[in-house]
């Protein structure tokens, strides 16, 4: 009996390479399969770029926001990445969390991709913190000039009105908002971020200045106090908005967009008179990252036409990538053609050097303020 075991024992391992062979076939065959779905939909320049590369035991740590961003994020760009053997771990949160913390690390960082906004990414770049944009991501040729600054920008909007269509015959402009009609009636949202700073330079220009002159823009913003809301949440906005309490505020296009879709009794304008002005989602490498190669695999994704259609179609975020072609309605709610051309472009490192002295001002003499 012992001899049949021996010898049991000597005929499979006789045979175990052709077993071992056959397993790692199937492997590989499952593995090309998980690969060929994962990139369906892909450009031929994006396929290329992610052609032969395997990221088997590394882990890319990414900071970016959470909502439908994160959805579309974890549907088109992950999963080419996961099925070339890739972990990815989204770092969700604020945006100056994230900035915060690329700063404490600069010299042993744990993330990889930093999503910023467009003021701080310039910022981070100029501090070494983050690499500047370049044509090693081959989608970068693609860009259109604007989204090639201070990062890869991966979505464009614009700053502009959102409105309770009742109160007004026409979509309105930013000089309507100082309608005496309205006083009382127009929130404005906290300080720093990308609205306020928009309605910060709008005021100045108001007042026949421009973003550098604070006083006059703090003047100009006590003429539409006193506020019924200083917003921090779009829902608490929106639903106030909806019922008359509030009749306009100063919106990114893309989060109001997706309130009308809602079916709530609000619009949104593209102001004529100084125009939206920009905003930007920019998406940084990290200077001195962990996983450079798989670091530009995740830029190259972000990038690609199939990433940004599913921004413009589903959050009205505007493409970046000059190649993406939008129709109809869709074209008309984002940032898109021609209409990029005439957003408002700010003076945003000026802005981010006197951010901390302006918010206490902001909040002393705008929000302390009672209309008085």
């Amino acid at each position: 009996m012992k001899r049949f075991w021996l010898v049991l024992l000597a005929v499979l391992l006789a045979f175990s390479p052709l077993f071992a062979g056959g397993s790692s076939e199937q492997s590989e065959e499952a593995k090309a399969q998980r690969i060929q779905e994962a990139d369906a939909g892909l450009d031929e320049k994006t396929l290329a770029f992610l052609e032969g590369k395997d990221f088997s035991g590394q882990t890319l740590v990414v900071g970016v926001w959470g909502g439908v961003i994160e959805d579309i994020l974890r549907e088109y760009v992950i999963p080419p990445l996961e099925a070339r053997g890739a972990r990815v771990e989204l770092l969700l949160g604020a945006t100056s969390d994230r900035f915060a913390k690329i700063y404490l690390e600069k010299d042993n960082p744990t993330m990889d991709i930093c999503y910023l906004n467009l003021y701080e990414c310039m910022m981070s770049m100029e501090d070494g913190i983050t690499e500047p944009p370049s044509d090693k991501i081959p989608a970068f040729d693609d860009l259109y000039p604007w989204a090639q600054i201070g990062g890869y920008g991966v979505s464009a909007m614009g700053v502009g009105i959102a409105y309770n269509p009742d109160y007004f015959d026409e979509a309105p402009d930013w000089e309507d908002l100082w309608n005496p009609e309205f006083k009382g009636k127009i929130a404005i949202p906290t300080y720093p971020g990308s609205e306020s700073e928009a309605l910060l330079a709008i005021a100045a220009r108001i007042g026949g200045s421009d973003e550098h002159d604070i006083d006059t823009a703090l003047n100009e913003l006590k003429k539409l106090c006193p506020v019924p809301l200083v917003y921090t949440n779009l829902d608490e906005l929106f639903l106030m908005m909806d019922k008359g309490d509030v009749v306009a505020a100063p919106v990114i296009s893309g989060y109001a967009w997706t309130y009308v879709d809602r079916g709530m009794n609000v619009a949104f304008s593209w102001p004529q008179d100084f125009g939206c002005v920009k905003a930007m989602d920019v998406m940084t490498i990290v200077a001195n990252n962990k996983h450079p190669e798989l670091s530009e695999a995740w830029a190259q994704l972000a990038l690609c036409p199939r990433t940004q259609q599913a921004y413009a179609e589903r959050i009205y975020f505007g493409p970046t990538n000059s190649t993406v072609v939008l129709e109809g309605e869709v074209a008309e709610r984002n940032v898109y053609g021609e209409r990029a051309s005439t957003l408002l472009d700010l003076d945003w490192m000026y802005l981010v050097d006197h951010r901390s002295e302006w918010t206490q001002r902001y909040n002393q003499e705008i929000l302390e303020y009672d209309g008085n």
